[in-house]
């Protein structure tokens, strides 16, 4: 995409039966404690793509615009699943279908919940920079029932950050959820070499309004944490959560980083804006 700068969209390409996919974020092992952070797997006419996203109810997940669109051409398929280690979920239930991309879509459809992307009406690739408009939903064919869901903020929730400045504020720090890229720095664990495994970082808010935010997007820290709980955001992080502080209230959706090495700044869309609010809160009653 040509812009001012590389945009590098935080999505993984899945290049073969899932074999190739890179999936986890710096920070810690996640374990169960973000239940409602799904892994998603989708497919476009190239392959199939990897992202992040957050249940709002048991139909509705929560994703970036990219994850759901390209080139105006809607997912031609979209799965969810919860596990924490989709790693592991794979290797044991994939060997009983059939090999090749008909068995690929098999297993998919009978072990993974389908659903049905739909991008925000005016995302567009990125052409209205810094205006993303980089929110999407996956609406779920049946439900995913869970104790507890994450949560939109209310209009406007976070503009108070605005005017605070320094990542130290304890007003600025937010948890990152995914299940993106770690191996592009060391780790230091055995445990998060592991790929496609739900992480969690903690993350410093360092820009709210800038020429790469337009005052949309969050920007973030992507400072490595080698595995001590702070972190960023990587490849297949695209539209994972970053919660406010240690509550279910999501902030923004992860949406692109400016270096390929992931150790850059990150930027995420706000999700207490107008632009996302009026789109996504209409689907928080919407069932089958």
């Amino acid at each position: 995409m040509a812009k001012k700068f590389s945009i590098i969209v935080l999505v993984v390409l899945m290049l073969t039966l899932f074999g190739s996919a890179q999936a986890i974020t710096w920070g810690a092992l996640d374990g169960t404690a973000h239940p409602y952070v799904v892994g998603i797997l989708f497919q476009r006419p190239d392959g199939l793509y990897s992202c992040t996203g957050t249940l709002l109810t048991p139909y509705v997940v929560i994703t970036a615009g990219h994850c759901t669109e390209e080139v105006g051409q809607v997912n031609l398929a979209t799965w969810v699943r919860n596990a924490p280690d989709l790693d592991a979920v794979y290797a044991a239930e994939r060997p009983a279908y059939p090999v090749g991309a008909a068995g690929r879509t098999q297993y998919l459809n009978a072990k993974w919940t389908i659903g049905q992307a739909v991008p925000h009406p005016q995302y567009d690739d990125y052409n209205q920079f810094p205006y993303t408009y980089d929110v999407g939903v996956i609406l779920l064919q049946t439900p995913i029932v869970l104790s507890e869901y994450g949560q939109m903020p209310t209009l406007r929730q976070f503009d108070f950050l605005d005017k605070q400045r320094g990542s130290n504020n304890g007003d600025r720090v937010f948890t990152s959820v995914g299940y993106g890229r770690q191996e592009i720095v060391p780790v230091s664990s055995e445990a998060l070499r592991n790929d496609w495994v739900r992480m969690v970082a903690t993350s410093s808010l360092i820009n709210t309004r800038s020429a790469n935010t337009g005052g949309v997007s969050f920007m973030y820290s992507e400072n490595p944490g080698g595995g001590n709980g702070t972190g960023g955001t990587c490849f297949g992080d695209s539209g994972g959560p970053q919660f406010y502080k240690n509550t279910r209230t999501l902030a923004s959706v992860t949406s692109f980083g400016i270096t390929a090495q992931c150790n850059g700044n990150g930027y995420s869309y706000r999700t207490d804006i107008a632009e996302t609010q009026g789109f996504v809160m209409p689907y928080l009653t919407w069932h089958p």
